[in-house]
């Protein structure tokens, strides 16, 4: 608990002091000073015993929702509960976390008296992801004489996961991102067609057929030619691969590149869970950040959500190696590996392509290439001076290198997909129907 001066103590301080010149021509105005500091002495006690004991008989409790959507709205509420006599002015100070909004959330209200209380609501938005802590909250209050007042801190705590808003509240989605959940909805409800070699069914024959589909004995049977309908392959695993190293973290005008990465692959991880495949989830930069083996079923896409919303990107270098190792050692079964990073010159890729060409003869491998925007908005930027001549060289070089890179990448037999971060959603997903209806798997 922490006394400080009242509002009423620093006027009477400021009347005080300019008092204290007239004593200067009127010495006798200095009893008069000593008489006056009496009785604010007694209700500065009295205040101090007031306020010392009200601190005491005020309890908090705070109510949130356990997850809430990046950037959508969430209200945090404070129950204050008073058992105290007499009725006091108070000030709630609520610590939230440093990116939301509103940063600071102070209220006035005044404190009745026992038996009373009141609730205090508070709209925060978070526009990142992650795990965030609020409180605690500071509670101050004024003396009934304004002298003194008391401030301490009541540790209520709350925590908030906040996940992307696709999976959390798909109310608060903007018109074309609810388009592109519901085009993904319809699409998982129809059975897959394709070159597939699970037997589905028999039926007879239409034009267009592969004739050599024809089931010889039950055309014998019937007398008219049946064929065999086949379906693509279920219960196949996908492993969705991110990369959290420092190249993610530059900025795609919709966050950072590792946040569009997360929320395509949960995007990705929805459709696949749907359309009967298991999926896994595997996190690294310079190391193993995590992993999650591949699980089946729409149910364990909280599993998939629980295992990215807080992840961040790490100023480190990523290295793949660590995390072919792990993919070896622990995912034997013939996958699809969809793998999310960047590449920059054709140094890195060497070693990440051995790695991605060892792993692609097991696996199947899909590589998302992330842009950085950055540079193509230097490459539009007019030039003015040398500067800005020699930032042009430069982004010309990198570009150059990071297509050569690609293009060895994809001369290894890896499926590439280059494709700036903030559109990255569709044609990943796009791309995967592709190799599971082409029956890669």
């Amino acid at each position: 608990m922490t006394i400080r001066p009242g509002r009423n103590l620093v006027r009477v301080a400021g009347g005080l002091a300019a008092a204290a010149l007239v004593t200067f021509f009127w010495p006798g105005a200095f009893w008069l000073l000593v008489a006056a500091l009496v009785p604010l002495a007694v209700l500065a006690a009295l205040d101090y015993r007031l306020v010392r004991h009200s601190l005491d008989q005020v309890t908090l409790e705070r109510s949130l929702p356990a997850v809430a959507g990046r950037n959508l709205p969430f209200r945090v509420v404070l129950k204050v509960a008073h058992s105290g006599g007499q009725s006091l002015e108070a000030e709630l100070r609520d610590e939230s976390p440093a990116a939301a909004t509103p940063v600071i959330a102070t209220r006035r209200l005044r404190l009745p008296v026992a038996g009373a209380g009141e609730i205090l609501t508070t709209e925060f938005r978070i526009p990142v992801r992650g795990a965030f802590e609020f409180g605690p909250v500071w509670l101050r209050l004024a003396g009934k004489f304004g002298v003194l007042e008391g401030q301490r801190s009541i540790p209520c705590t709350g925590r908030v996961k906040v996940l992307p808003e696709g999976f959390c509240s798909p109310e608060g989605l903007r018109h074309d991102e609810r388009a592109q959940l519901l085009m993904l909805d319809k699409a998982s409800r129809v059975r897959q067609h394709g070159a597939g070699t699970e037997f589905e069914m028999l039926s007879e024959y239409r034009p267009g057929d592969d004739p050599r589909r024809i089931d010889w004995r039950t055309t014998a049977r019937f007398r008219r030619p049946v064929v065999r309908r086949f379906q693509i392959e279920r219960h196949r695993d996908v492993m969705i691969v991110i990369d959290c190293g420092r190249l993610m973290g530059a900025d795609a005008g919709r966050g950072t590149k590792l946040d569009c990465a997360v929320d395509a692959a949960l995007m990705l991880g929805r459709t696949a869970l749907e359309g009967g495949d298991r999926c896994g989830l595997a996190l690294f930069d310079d190391q193993v950040l995590r992993y999650l083996p591949p699980v089946s079923g729409v149910r364990s896409m909280r599993a998939l959500a629980e295992g990215v919303y807080d992840v961040q990107s790490r100023w480190r270098e990523s290295d793949f190696s660590r995390m072919f190792a792990t993919l070896q050692s622990r995912q034997a079964k013939r996958s699809l590996m969809v793998i999310l990073s960047d590449i920059v010159d054709v140094e890195t890729t060497t070693r990440f392509r051995a790695s991605l060409a060892t792993l692609g003869h097991r696996h199947v491998v899909l590589f998302a290439a992330l842009q950085t925007p950055l540079l193509r908005e230097l490459v539009h930027a007019p030039v003015t001076n040398e500067l800005d001549g020699s930032r042009l060289a430069v982004t010309f070089r990198i570009l150059r290198e990071r297509e050569q890179a690609l293009h060895s990448l994809s001369r290894s037999g890896v499926n590439v997909l280059d494709v700036e971060p903030s559109r990255l959603t569709v044609p990943l997903i796009n791309r995967f129907l592709e190799l599971r209806q082409g029956t890669m798997l």
